[in-house]
């Protein structure tokens, strides 16, 4: 009898922690960089009546803002999250399936704005 309570408490612990892990979010989880449109380079966004630069690098999952280092870089299965070094808000998300050749819709601090690559004329 002895013996069985102790199998029964060794499953059941066993089955509790099986159970009880976190799964990772299949969405959270990032499409290699190789499989990705290619959203890297430099980009200009108008922001509150000024003109700011985005030098987007996903190897090294960081943008320059202004040309100095400043937001960080995440990916997910569906887009991009930037978002200061320094911080947990999110202040810009765009999606893969919106970027353009020229143009890229997204938001930024919950406005819908656009990106546009440096160098084209649209």
């Amino acid at each position: 009898m002895r013996h069985q309570i102790v199998y029964i408490s060794f499953f059941l612990l066993l089955f509790f922690f099986v159970h009880c892990t976190e799964k990772k979010n299949p969405a959270d989880t990032a499409p290699e960089i190789s499989k990705l449109p290619a959203f890297g380079g430099e980009w200009v966004l108008e922001w509150e009546n000024k003109t700011h630069s985005l030098d987007i690098q996903p190897e090294e999952n960081k943008v320059l803002w202004n040309g100095e280092d400043g937001l960080s870089l995440e990916l997910d299965s569906v887009g991009i999250r930037l978002k200061p070094s320094d911080e947990e808000t999110i202040k810009g998300y765009f999606l893969y399936s919106d970027l353009k050749p020229k143009s890229w819709i997204g938001t930024w601090e919950n406005r819908v704005v656009r990106l546009i690559r440096k160098g084209s004329k649209e």
